[in-house]
This record gives C-alpha cells, sequence and structure tokens, in this order.
C-alpha cells in the first residue's frame, strides 16, 4: 500500500491513512495515534487499545536448560501473557528464577494449582531496542576486562554480568521478531546478534574453568586479539564503518592460523581449554562480519 506526501505549511509532511483502519479502530477527527520510529520506517499503531498477545506452554523434565529454553523462546516470539503448567515444585522454583533473572518487565502475576501466569507488566518500549543493544555490547566489553583480571588471579564476578547480557539478549530477540515483518533486514540483524553473542558465551564458559590457572603470556595475547576484533565489529555497527570489515578478516587468520593453532598443540590441561575458548570466540565474533556487512552496506 502506497500514499504520496502531502505538504502543509513550510515544513510539514502529510500522509492520508487508509479509511478501512481508521473505521476498524474506531478513529476520527482529534483521535490520537502513536508513531514509532524504526530502522526502515515508521510503526503507527491506535493508542486507544492494547492487543496483549496470549499463549499456554506445559513444562516438563527438571533440567534447567529446558525449562530456561522453553520459557525464554516463548518471551522471544512477543507474547505478554504466558499460562504455564508446571508437574512439581522443583519446576516451579526455576521457571521463577528465569523470569526473574531473564525476562525483562515480566512477573509471575497468579500461581494456582498446578500452574501459574507470567506477564507483561513493565516492560521497556521497543524505542528502547538500541540502547538495551548498547548495554549488551558494553557488558561484553566488561567481560573482557573481567576475564583478564580473573587470568591474572584477581577474584571477579562474572555470573551476574552473563545474566544481564542474557537477558538483554532476550529482550533485543523478542523486538527482532516483533518487528520481523516492518524491517527488511530482520534476519540478517538476528544472525548478527546471534554471532556475538555466541562469541560471548565462549568467554563466559572460559570463566568458569580459570579459577587457580596459570596462563602464559601468548594465551593472554590470544584474548587481546579476540576483543580488539569485537572492538572493530562494535564500531563497524555503530559507525558503519565498512573499511573495518577487512582488517577484521586479516586478523581472524593471523590469530587462528599464526597463533592459536600454535597454542593449542603447546598447551595442556586447562590452558588449552582456555586457548579453545578464546579461538572459538574469535571465529563467533568474526563470523558476525557476514551479517553486519549487509546491514550497513
Amino acid at each position: 500500500m502506497r500514499r504520496k506526501l502531502v505538504k502543509q505549511g513550510t515544513a510539514t509532511m502529510m500522509i492520508s491513512l487508509p479509511s478501512k483502519w481508521v473505521r476498524l479502530n474506531g478513529l476520527d477527527k482529534g483521535s490520537e495515534i502513536n508513531l514509532e520510529e524504526l530502522k526502515e520506517g515508521l510503526l503507527v499503531s491506535t493508542s486507544s487499545k492494547e492487543i496483549k498477545t496470549e499463549t499456554s506452554i506445559k513444562l516438563t523434565g527438571l533440567t534447567e536448560s529446558s525449562i530456561r529454553t522453553m520459557i525464554t523462546n516463548t518471551y522471544r516470539l512477543g507474547y505478554d501473557k504466558i499460562k504455564v503448567e508446571f508437574e512439581n515444585t522443583q519446576q516451579f522454583v526455576i521457571m521463577k528464577e528465569v523470569v526473574d533473572t531473564r525476562l525483562i518487565g515480566f512477573e509471575i502475576i497468579n500461581k494456582k494449582g498446578n500452574f501459574c501466569i507470567v506477564e507483561n507488566v513493565t516492560e521497556p518500549s521497543g524505542e528502547q531496542f538500541e540502547n538495551i543493544l548498547d548495554k549488551i555490547f558494553m557488558n561484553i566489553e566488561e567481560m573482557f576486562s573481567v576475564t583478564k583480571k580473573r587470568l591474572d588471579g584477581t577474584k571477579e564476578d562474572y555470573e551476574d554480568l552473563s545474566s544481564l547480557i542474557q537477558k538483554y539478549d532476550n529482550f533485543c530477540r523478542r523486538i527482532i521478531i516483533k518487528r520481523k515483518f516492518l524491517e527488511k533486514n530482520s534476519e540478517m540483524f538476528w544472525a548478527f546478534l546471534s554471532s556475538i553473542i555466541r562469541g560471548y558465551r565462549d568467554l563466559y564458559y572460559l570463566n568458569k574453568i580459570i579459577d587457580n590457572v596459570k596462563v602464559n603470556k601468548k594465551t593472554v595475547e590470544l584474548l587481546n586479539g579476540c576483543e580488539k576484533i569485537f572492538i572493530l565489529l562494535i564500531d563497524s555497527y555503530k559507525n558503519k564503518k565498512i573499511e573495518n570489515l577487512g582488517e577484521i578478516h586479516k586478523l581472524e587468520k593471523d590469530l587462528i592460523l599464526g597463533k592459536a593453532y600454535s597454542l593449542i598443540e603447546k598447551t595442556s590441561g586447562k590452558e588449552n581449554i582456555i586457548v579453545y575458548r578464546i579461538m572459538s570466540s574469535i571465529r563467533q565474533f568474526y563470523q558476525g562480519v557476514s551479517p553486519l556487512t549487509g546491514l550497513i552496506a
């Protein structure tokens, strides 16, 4: 559906709204509507009513990761109200922890028998997408700092940092899915964000084994190289620096072929695992170059 712009006054440009949409939403002269700026256009919606989508899910098993995946993916799909059926108290406790730590603005508002209601209470608007995305970038940068301190023997918390990154990631994916039919690059954006999160996850699992582990200087240098790739990638996204991408290609090959493979052969024990995780993180951030090229080219 296309509309021509009509100029009114010196600077104002106007379009007409489809008459059928106006009638369906009960709008008239003086009615208020919402305008939300998206990357590829504007979202026009009525402020007269709020439509909340609902669904139901049933939890099975006691594996934390299984329950977490079911809850977070239902949240990502854009539902505002979720009826969750559970079989026992253990499942409910795991689910509550997921809601409290992984879902922005959602709370358990009712619990009765073997089910509860999880609902959107104070979720930020989609207009906060870029701000939340920037928090992901900043917290991953902080994860690099924490990791280097821990490799040096300093006690630093990384679990709370990880929870924040996961929570922000879930919110951003929720917004991407909600806007899928409005923004043509949603698949590219999903792939870009996925590469970044996979790279961060390697750092997270690296931190699980580095207590009391001594590593050599070259392992730390490899981690610094990984961080440089991440910084270049985010700078490319924020400032549309296509020239950074060629540097990332070169740096990835220098790090993997020139350093990581050699370190894998020379190290042993937990340090060998640490090198593997850093190498995997480098590869994941590097793979974000392809979808990012489609976003900024």
